[in-house]
């Protein structure tokens, strides 16, 4: 029999006055730490327990990985930078290393990254390390290979999976904000407005990637799952603000928030008897909001809710049913056929008795919009105002009250106000003496969100339209890459599955935001960055002529000479390797072209600015020049959300050998390891949000408007764009102005711009000052933009290369949207086929009535009548 030491019946003792002199409060709130030592005080065998635990766990633990905005759902979109959370343990010791992700290709490229930040890890607590990554190709097994290694080391110290899923490029999300559980905003995800009209409903998964929207719902609702990184908000369009205290969001998620809104973002603010708007006033939203709340409240019934059931008639599209969901098995679900018109008629709003729906009072700003109730109704539903290129629109009801829940025309209301999402184009062959039949196509990712950014859209929906339009015209299937890419897939050999149908169709779908090398400012910027550099590709003259020659040295001068007149037949085969040696040489030193350095970068910037916002947008196109082989480190210091990548110059050749570059996100951002070949150029673009010293604005004092540059910048050639819709763009050259300097618009007349700029070092600013004037939406929600473009000599700094370069220039293009239009009208042609319909019958009405009128002797057109057809042209502007 054994028999305990004589220290632990001390111990115990120990133990067992430390628990009688602790009350049971205290004990509670004793750490898992000290918990751990008191059990281990009152029970003789924890401590072996204990150690036999500890020998059974690994030494690192990959507890759970995450993708903002989701908490559990690994959704990533493809060309679009997302944030990875990992959470991570060491159980031994301390650890300082790196984590990273295997090589992912770049399409086009002999080129791959890795995706890596550094990782210090504490003993026995789990640390949450986040990370952005860019998949261009999305990989077919489902998973990222993710890999804990320190530096120097021969192999991974782990290695992990991390599950990811594929996002379509137009789908949207919509996240949800609210102070109590999201879970009432989970029947949206079933709502007609979140799917196309056509589509596969009976089978759920590939409806999923057919969707227009996906509601993202935050399991804790206190805690909404954000990215940090404003850069990685592109696939999100909207956000629904039920109620949460903006306090709940860290200073980062609120600085995100608001570059993603000036940048298109579309944030709606739910009114009705929940929340209350009071919680903004001091928040950092608080100087955006276009109303502010009166304390004049309304209850309305049935009777005074007539003008909004009237507005928004149901439509004629079903809800999916929820035993259609994608998680859940299928119940022989009918199909909902679409019939007839694309409303149906009309529906009253019924609240139970005693339980009126609230109507919160508000008192809209100058220069705000409104959104009416309904025709005749002195209630309002919303106001609204433009923040940047983005809306914030506050409702004063509650779309999750029970009383709307169950009205059909919630659906209708949901599309036009809150989503503001267009009506799907039908064709003129899908008209039938029944009624609007189908749409004929869906819509695209641009037609779904109003998030932009310069550099990576501008004219890339068009560039995608031209291709398809192309690909149908030969009858060749649409790739999945849409510009001649390989596969949006990528898959090693003997794992994963091949994609579905429903994959490769959702993939060459057209997204925004896209971070592709192959739409139309890359390619200018390329194509300019080429030319400054000095060096050329030979000509296919030269390359034809230089074969020529060698053939003719080859064969008949090598063996005439060695045969005929040496008479040493054998000697031409030693001939040969030398003449091959001679030519290479000849070649090279006939093509080459002394820069006078030996290392050398230009650099194009494009910096986007948001009116008064004093933050902004900044790409970088940038080419490296070196006269023998180097490997280069491109850091950002002090720009946490700076990303980078290689950058396609379109001039590889097959069989090239790849070189891996590496994207450190953290501690300092850098592109590490970026191979530059002897004598040639190695491209990179980046990008990243940079604050001004101040904004760049357009100050209005009645008639009279003044452009005030308050940057640091000093705007050089600058041109005002007016673009007042219908197509048509108005220029007014405004010379320079310098930082701190203003320009009345009054003393300037529209006339010629200069075509050239005269006497830079440096790339040409002037092909991308034109299409930057050029380039632009029809879109309803780009009427009225003025816009002001210019150009500054040098790159904007905050870089650096190691090693150092014997030569750096570029030039930075400014992009100022000094304004945009107010949001536009829920009740317009673009979202409400009714009133297109209704524009086009009172159109061809007046014009048949005025054909016969005018017919007649002594007809004059009465004043009213030219007054209603301005009106209805009015009406029908945009699409």
């Amino acid at each position: 029999m054994k028999t305990l030491p004589w220290q632990w019946p001390l111990m115990i003792l120990l133990a067992g006055m430390l628990g009688a002199a602790i009350p049971g409060s205290a004990l509670a709130q004793l750490s898992s730490l000290d918990e751990e030592r008191l059990q281990i005080l009152s029970d003789p065998d924890a401590l072996k327990k204990k150690l036999e635990k500890d020998k059974s766990r690994a030494p690192f633990e990959f507890l759970r990985s995450q993708v903002a905005p989701f908490d559990v759902l690994p959704f990533m979109k493809p060309y679009q930078w997302s944030t990875v959370f990992l959470d991570v343990r060491a159980n031994y010791q301390d650890y300082e290393g790196s984590l990273q992700f295997f090589p992912v290709a770049l399409p086009g490229m002999p080129q791959e990254v890795i995706y890596a930040r550094e990782a210090r890890l504490v003993k026995e607590q789990s640390s949450r390390l986040g990370m952005q990554t860019m998949l261009p190709q999305f990989p077919r097994e489902k998973e990222l290979n993710l890999e804990l290694l320190q530096p120097g080391a021969i192999r991974y110290n782990e290695l992990w999976q991390v599950p990811v899923r594929l996002l379509p490029p137009h789908q949207m999300l919509v996240v949800v904000l609210s102070k109590e559980s999201a879970n009432q905003y989970a029947t949206w995800n079933r709502l007609p407005s979140c799917v196309p009209a056509v589509s596969d409903r009976e089978d759920p998964i590939a409806l999923e990637l057919q969707r227009y929207y996906r509601m993202v719902l935050p399991e804790e609702a206190d805690k909404p799952f954000l990215s940090p990184h404003p850069l990685t908000w592109a696939p999100i369009s909207h956000v629904i603000w039920d109620g949460l205290p903006p306090d709940s969001l860290p200073v980062s998620h609120q600085q995100a928030m608001l570059d993603w809104l000036h940048w298109g973002g579309q944030l709606v603010l739910i009114g009705g008897a929940g929340p209350t708007y009071s919680i903004f006033r001091e928040s950092f939203l608080g100087n955006y909001l276009p109303a502010e709340p009166t304390g004049e409240n309304a209850l309305l019934g049935e009777a005074e809710l007539k003008p909004l059931a009237e507005a928004y008639p149901p439509s004629v599209l079903q809800a999916i049913p929820l035993e259609q969901d994608a998680t859940n098995p299928r119940v022989n679900p009918e199909p909902a056929p679409f019939l007839g018109g694309p409303y149906k008629q009309w529906v009253p709003i019924q609240p139970p008795k005693g339980r009126p729906i609230f109507v919160t009072g508000l008192r809209p700003h100058p220069g705000a919009s409104t959104i009416p109730l309904g025709a005749g109704s002195p209630h309002l539903l919303a106001v609204e105002a433009r923040v940047g290129r983005g809306r914030i629109t506050m409702l004063t009801i509650n779309p999750t009250d029970p009383s709307l829940v169950s009205w059909p025309g919630l659906d209708t209301l949901i599309r036009r106000v809150v989503l503001r999402r267009p009506e799907e184009a039908a064709s003129a062959a899908a008209l039938s003496a029944f009624g609007m039949r189908p749409p004929a196509a869906q819509l695209e990712g641009p037609d779904l969100s109003w998030y932009r950014i310069t550099s990576r859209d501008a004219g890339a929906e068009a560039d995608a339209m031209r291709v398809r339009a192309n690909l149908a015209a030969r009858q060749i299937p649409m790739p999945n890459g849409r510009y001649g890419a390989p596969s949006a897939f990528v898959q090693p050999a003997n794992q994963g599955s091949p994609p579905t149908a429903a994959e490769e169709t959702a993939l060459g779908r057209i997204g925004v935001a896209e971070w592709r090398d192959t739409t139309a400012l890359p390619q200018l910027c390329r194509d300019t960055l080429e030319k400054a550099s000095g060096i050329t590709v030979p000509s296919s003259q030269f390359v034809l002529k230089v074969i020529l020659a060698y053939i003719l040295a080859l064969v008949p001068l090598n063996w005439l000479i060695c045969g005929l007149l040496l008479n040493r037949r054998e000697w031409a085969w030693i001939v040969v390797p030398l003449l091959a040696l001679g030519f290479a040489i000849g070649v090279e030193r006939v093509a080459a072209y002394d820069m006078g350095y030996d290392s050398a970068c230009d650099e194009i910037d494009l910096l986007e600015v948001q009116g008064a916002y004093p933050r902004a947008h900044l790409s970088r196109f940038a080419a490296l020049y070196t006269t023998g082989r180097a490997k280069y480190a491109i850091a950002y210091p002090n720009e946490p959300t700076a990303v980078a990548l290689p950058f396609n110059n379109e001039r590889s050749i097959g069989g090239e050998d790849v070189t891996t570059a590496v994207w450190q996100s953290y501690p300092v951002p850098a592109l590490q390891n970026f191979s530059v070949q002897p004598r040639s150029l190695a491209m990179f673009r980046g990008e990243q949000m940079l604050g001004l010293s101040g904004p760049i604005v357009l100050e209005e004092d009645q008639a009279r408007r003044t452009v005030v540059n308050r940057s640091e910048l000093e705007l050089r050639d600058a041109v005002l764009v007016d673009f007042p819709g219908g197509g048509q763009r108005r220029e007014t050259y405004l010379g320079t102005i310098a930082a701190g300097a203003s320009v009345e618009l009054g003393e300037k007349q529209p006339g010629p711009v200069p075509d050239r700029v005269e006497g830079h070092d440096g790339p040409d600013p002037a092909p991308l000052l034109a299409e930057l004037r050029r380039n632009w939406e029809d879109r309803p929600e780009n009427s009225g933009e003025l816009r002001l473009v210019a150009w500054n000599p040098q790159p904007i700094g905050g870089q650096t290369f190691e090693p150092a370069l014997d030569r750096h220039r570029g030039m930075t293009a400014v992009l100022v949207h000094l304004r945009y239009g107010n949001p536009p009208s829920p009740e317009g042609p673009r979202y409400n086929v009714r009133a297109a319909s209704e524009a086009k019958a009172v159109t061809s009405e007046a014009l048949s009535r005025t054909s016969k009128e005018s017919s007649s002797p002594g007809w004059v057109q009465p004043a009213s009548a030219d007054r209603a057809r301005r009106r209805v042209q009015g009406r029908t502007v945009g699409r």
